[in-house]
């Protein structure tokens, strides 16, 4: 069956994919658009296939918040180069990657299942078919590195311009103002804090800095006693260095992360997501 160029045409602006590659499909399925389209998808999967081993430095994080801010996820999503990352298509499909990971209510979602939850763009398309057709556009290996769901009373989130770092940040109850929570998450990413609170700081980690403060002070004959308030005092100075909640805000001069928050009217962070491609 002669394929006609209208046919071409319609495949290639369906698709997004080059006009002869297109035309060779359709003359394979006797002119069938959704066959060629279908035969398309698979001659992608090998090439994808052949190039699942190249490195995949670049990318995306993507968040989607939804149910008044009480349900969200944050993904990374990688390929090979940073224009590439920078493509329309990539960018949507890191997005709509984080928009179904968000609506899925499977407690044990993995990388490997998310990609076979359903496009929330394509009806009747996975996470996986969605990915496929972007790797026939941009042609280069493309992996979901990350994702996190997350449920909380109140859920902030940020993704910096360029889109190599992200954070999604789980509150106990809703800020006296959205800024807060976007500074909130500012801060983070700035910051990029070991643990929420001192009491998630490794006890193997403040016990080295107690004995290197402790042998430090011993060596310069200071008395016991002062030995003693040094070694409190590094570990107070670094759990201000490291601790979320006693790090100095960013954004309020003097004042730690616990007390902007606690005047905003949250007592507690319940989880932090943070991805940087890098980092």
């Amino acid at each position: 069956m002669a394929v006609t160029a209208a046919q071409v045409k319609a495949l290639r602006e369906e698709t997004g994919l080059p006009m002869m590659e297109c035309k060779s499909a359709l003359s394979e399925t006797n002119g069938d658009a959704v066959a060629a389209k279908e035969l398309l998808q698979k001659k992608f999967k090998g090439k994808m296939e052949s190039r699942a081993g190249n490195v995949t430095g670049e990318g995306r994080v993507a968040i989607f918040i939804a149910n008044g801010k009480k349900i969200g996820a944050i993904i990374d999503l990688r390929c090979e180069t940073a224009p590439v990352a920078k493509t329309d298509q990539f960018i949507a499909l890191a997005e709509m990657m984080a928009k179904a990971v968000a609506n899925c209510e499977d407690e044990n979602l993995t990388v490997e299942s998310a990609l076979a939850l359903a496009s929330p763009a394509t009806a009747g398309r996975s996470l996986q078919d969605e990915l496929t057709e972007v790797f026939g556009l941009l042609r280069e290996n493309i992996r979901l590195d990350g994702i996190r769901r997350v449920c909380a009373p109140y859920l902030c989130g940020y993704v910096h311009h360029d889109g190599k770092s992200g954070v999604l940040i789980a509150l106990d109850a809703a800020p006296n103002s959205d800024s807060v929570g976007t500074d909130l998450c500012h801060h983070v990413v700035f910051n990029n804090p070991l643990a929420i609170t001192r009491d998630e700081i490794s006890t193997d980690e403040i016990s080295k800095i107690e004995q290197k403060a402790r042998e430090a002070a011993t060596s310069e004959g200071k008395p016991e006693q002062i030995v003693d308030k040094i070694v409190k005092g590094k570990v107070n100075a670094y759990c201000a260095d490291n601790a979320l909640m006693e790090q100095e805000h960013v954004k309020v001069s003097k004042t730690s992360v616990g007390d902007v928050l606690k005047q905003a009217g949250v007592t507690a962070i319940k989880e932090i997501r943070l991805y940087k491609l890098g980092g």
